[in-house]
């Protein structure tokens, strides 16, 4: 949809549109699978391209790409202005925009040609591969280009006078992949190749699982690994900086220092991260030295120097030139920044802003708005390959830009600092702020949106605020949606939010059956849209379709404490619905408890000790904690009690130090104190939750005859994707609870025998 500034009541709806682009002139470039058309949308003249193989748009020249297919079956390369044709190439196989730059290939007697677009069909590169991608350097002065024959991969570098080098000619390994950077005032370059994966054994071999293993998720990556080294393609000599492949590299822009770590050498699947020990690789002498213990992240600047990383939770900052380590007292929760001129550190926290001067390592707070956490918005961040190293980037001689959240009143607000000056630019506000565009610490525009008011844009023109479009326009039962935010505390005093939500012609005398839903936290999301249709933030339950039909809908904040999983969850829940009790309309024999995934855990648990709900509904939940902390989860590819210990449980201890805590907190040891019907369901193909999982609950309902209908569905995983699937749970959930919590009519599939 294109909708005017000046009058959005004006639109234009097009589909199947996979990318667009607005020109100068503000034209729109529409590209779909074969085609694509350029728009006056002012005027309404359009300029059409059919038979299209490929098409782009060259931002910084104005310019239109369209590889156009030929009747003859070859294809030619058009450059377009707005409104002309500038050039043609013939006989053009593929393009590439890199940089800015425009680069074609040629197909000829069993060769493959690189040209250069913007030099009028300048030769770069003639080979006999494939060429499947190419990098151009910032100065466009080198290339690097990927080519790939009969499977095998090879990267080429082409220097500023053409010349050719490959790294295959120098470095005789096959590989899957490379990735390049360019070491600083060098010839070299760091390259981290992942290898090729050695064939896997024969279906009659036995899978060997040696405790000792501390990389299980290899077998199931096919033992792929990385080699990383320095190639200095000229002199074509290549130094290995990994000699054993379990080994990673991470260049942080030092000419002549790296780091290396195994990522495997401290792991015990206890965290789901384990620490890292850090050395020193220096490219002179080839030497190692241990630098000292992180963890899974770094963080980087510009200098090369200096790098970051988390330990039990806080930063640590490392010196790669002299080997120094400080713990810096700041939680690794914070994100962290390094300013472009190497002289600080800027992480965000709960109060507001910390700088950490790196020269004489005084850190100073920067307060911002009381009780709100803040984002960055305008501070850069490229990611490495390898390593999970992370280039974090902030202009201290620029505006920060910065959206402020206050998890406690669920408000947002957006605001920019500089020079100890704050500027508040959208106010404190309970909407949701998304999508938020700026330029150079400048806000541009933002999408809002609440329970009850669709999304709409605001754009910011100079000190001028407009709102240009909202959507969803045609939702007339707007003004009959309403919710209450409900304050609790659990037994260990933790504050939490509730989000209550009426039902559609709510009438104060009346009586309404209410539908509680939970997970864990999840007041936060009480300023979303309430869309119908597959809008749902639990499986099968759509919030807007309940109220509709004359539901309550309570959403429940849940935190975990010294009692365990299970239990923290019964209590939260039980004073939650305790803080209800001054709505009179609220039908307290009449509620439905549902939950999916971790909240279908909850309910299972909730089911076998409450005395509260007439009905219960429960997707993809655990009922054994026991087998399920001893089991292999195929989704994260780890042993499953890191989950327990230092995941989504939060348990307080582990099964050996607390064997009872475990078994007291599953829900299958409990099955006989259900006194409701409950609903379970499962995808059969869930591999982060094991679909026996249902089954043992269902088996337990079974052996203890209790109310239940439980329901597998073959072709589905964790989350269903079939909207079939969708469909046919959400209406089972939805007779289920009807039927239990409204008297309507059974229906048939829930009395098969």
């Amino acid at each position: 949809m294109v909708v005017s500034h000046k009058d959005p009541n004006v639109n234009r709806q097009y589909a199947g549109i996979a990318k667009y682009y607005f020109t100068e002139s503000s034209k729109l470039l529409l590209i779909r699978s074969g085609s694509a058309e350029l728009i006056n949308v002012h005027s309404g003249t359009v300029r059409h391209w059919s038979q299209m193989a490929k098409a782009a748009y060259l931002k910084s020249k104005n310019l239109l790409v369209i590889l156009q297919k030929r009747e003859d079956a070859e294809k030619d390369l058009e450059v377009w202005s707005e409104d002309r044709l500038l050039k043609r190439y013939e006989n053009v196989d593929q393009f590439f925009i890199k940089n800015d730059q425009l680069f074609f290939t040629r197909l000829k007697e069993g060769h493959t040609t690189l040209h250069d677009g913007q030099q009028t069909d300048k030769l770069i590169l003639t080979t006999d591969q494939k060429i499947v991608d190419l990098t151009w350097t910032d100065n466009g002065e080198t290339a690097w280009v990927e080519e790939q024959k009969d499977g095998r991969r090879d990267m080429v570098y082409i220097d500023q006078n053409g010349q050719v080098f490959r790294i295959k000619d120098d470095i005789k390994q096959d590989f899957r992949s490379a990735s390049i950077m360019p070491i600083p005032n060098s010839l070299c370059f760091f390259v981290t190749l992942s290898l090729k994966s050695e064939a896997s054994k024969g279906s009659s071999d036995p899978d060997i699982w040696n405790t000792v293993n501390r990389k299980l998720e290899k077998k199931f990556h096919n033992g792929s690994e990385s080699l990383s080294l320095i190639w200095n393609p000229v002199r074509r000599v290549s130094k290995i900086i990994t000699e054993e492949p379990s080994t990673t590299a991470v260049s942080i822009g030092h000419e002549n220092y790296f780091i290396t770590f195994d990522p495997s050498l401290n792991q015990d699947y206890v965290k789901y991260y384990p620490e890292i020990d850090f050395y020193r690789y220096d490219s002179r002498n080839l030497s190692r030295e241990f630098i000292g213990a992180g963890g899974s992240k770094v963080i980087y600047g510009k200098t090369g120097r200096y790098f970051l990383s988390d330990f039990n939770g806080l930063w640590i900052l490392f010196d790669v030139e002299t080997l120094a380590v400080k713990k810096l007292g700041i939680e690794s929760s914070n994100e962290g920044f390094f300013s472009s001129d190497g002289q600080s550190i800027m992480f965000t926290s709960k109060e507001g802003l910390m700088r950490y001067r790196i020269n004489d390592g005084q850190t100073e707070r920067i307060r911002l708005l009381e009780g709100y956490v803040p984002t960055i918005l305008n501070a850069a961040q490229k990611r490495q390959s390898s390593g999970d190293a992370s280039q974090n980037i902030y202009d201290p001689e620029q505006r920060l830009l910065l959206k402020m959240y206050d998890h406690s009143e669920d408000r947002t607000a957006v605001i920019s600092y500089f020079n100890h000056q704050i500027k508040i630019l959208v106010k404190p506000t309970r909407q949701r702020i998304e999508s938020i565009v700026q330029k150079d610490g400048d806000l541009i525009s933002y999408v809002a949106e609440d329970y009850s008011v669709p999304p709409y844009l605001n754009v910011i023109s100079g000190k001028k605020l407009k709102t240009v479009f909202k959507s969803n326009g045609d939702d007339r039962l707007l003004p009959s949606i309403h919710s209450e935010r409900i304050s609790y505390t659990n037994a260990e005093g933790v504050r939490l939010t509730g989000i209550l939500y009426f039902p559609v012609g709510y009438k104060a005398a009346a009586k309404y059956p209410m539908i509680v839903s939970i997970y864990q936290r999840q007041s936060k999301y009480g300023n979303e849209y309430l869309r119908d249709g597959f809008f749902e933030r639990t499986e099968g339950l759509n919030i807007r379709s309940y109220l509709e039909r004359s539901y309550f809908v309570f959403l429940p904040d849940i935190v975990y404490g010294k009692s365990g999983t299970g239990f923290s969850a019964l209590d939260c829940v039980n004073r939650g619905l305790d803080a209800l009790t001054g709505f009179s309309a609220i039908d307290f024999g009449r509620i439905g408890l549902i939950g999916h995934s971790h909240g279908g855990y909850e309910v299972n648990f909730i089911a076998t000790h409450s005395k509260r709900f007439a009905a219960y509904a429960s997707g993809a939940g655990n009922s054994d904690l026991v087998r399920s902390y001893f089991s292999f989860n195929y989704n994260f590819l780890k042993p499953f009690y890191w989950q327990f210990e230092d995941g989504q449980y939060e348990m307080p201890q582990s099964f050996e130090d607390n064997k009872a805590l475990y078994i007291r907190n599953s829900p299958v040891y409990n099955v006989s104190g259900i006194n409701a019907p409950i609903l379970l369901w499962a995808g059969m193909l869930d591999k982060n939750i094991a679909w026996d999982q249902v089954m043992e609950f269902y088996v337990g309902l079974k052996r203890n005859k209790k109310e239940g209908v439980a329901l597998f569905y073959p072709d589905e995983g964790h989350g269903f994707l079939k909207r079939k699937n969708r469909l046919d749970i959400a209406g089972k959930i939805s007779d289920w609870f009807d039927h239990y919590l409204k008297d309507a009519d059974i229906e048939e599939w829930m009395d098969q025998k």
